[in-house]
């Protein structure tokens, strides 16, 4: 019984917070990172709110900002 217990509460370990800020400093979007490490998934769905609320003329930095922008270009969120 534990060992199953064990299982089914793994899918709720956090491995850290991604967050949105604006330049100054004050937290705009947040979600929890589960288990799965640094992905393209939680900027993409930080990008996708962001255009959602303020449109596609805003400006994005992100510090590894060469890459993800061929990663945002590909993906669904891209024609936005």
């Amino acid at each position: 019984k534990a060992d199953v217990q064990k299982k089914a509460f793994n899918v709720f370990e956090e491995s850290g917070i991604f967050i949105t800020t604006c330049r100054h400093r004050f937290i705009l979007l947040a979600c929890d990172m589960m288990k799965s490490g640094e992905l393209a998934k939680y900027p993409l769905a930080m990008i996708n709110s962001l255009v959602a609320a303020y449109g596609p003329n805003g400006a994005c930095a992100y510090d590894i900002g060469c890459t993800f922008a061929k990663t945002v270009s590909s993906s669904s969120i891209g024609p936005k």
